[in-house]
């Protein structure tokens, strides 16, 4: 388990419950004070390997593998291919039937039915 000092009691539990609005019966509740402390301790884990030193987590060299990983984010410029509304006249040139600069459609919904 971890040194991690996440408590998670029975009055939390409640408290979880009532904000969730679930009504848990004493065996649920039992169940997820459980599941619940077994969550909170892997997070724990978790917690005290992000925030401590990654070769003391893993054993001598852990981390090693990370340094020159060809896994890496590379950034590019963003590059404008086109000019804006270069396409927008030929596209409203080939819509059915456009008002303005806009495809007119026929109407999908019914505004009077409720």
């Amino acid at each position: 388990m971890s040194n991690s000092n996440i408590k998670f009691t029975k009055e939390d539990l409640e408290k979880v419950a009532t904000l969730s609005r679930l009504s848990l019966t004493e065996k649920e509740k039992e169940k997820f004070l459980v599941e619940m402390q077994e969550i909170l301790a892997y997070v724990g884990q978790v917690s005290d390997m992000a925030s401590g030193d990654i070769e003391s987590s893993g054993g001598s060299g852990y981390g090693n593998q990370f340094i020159n990983s060809v896994n890496k984010n590379e950034m590019r410029e963003d590059e404008i291919l086109n000019q804006s509304n270069e396409y927008t006249e030929r596209l409203l040139n080939d819509a059915p039937d456009r008002k303005d600069d806009f495809v007119k459609v026929s109407q999908v919904l019914d505004k009077h039915k409720k």
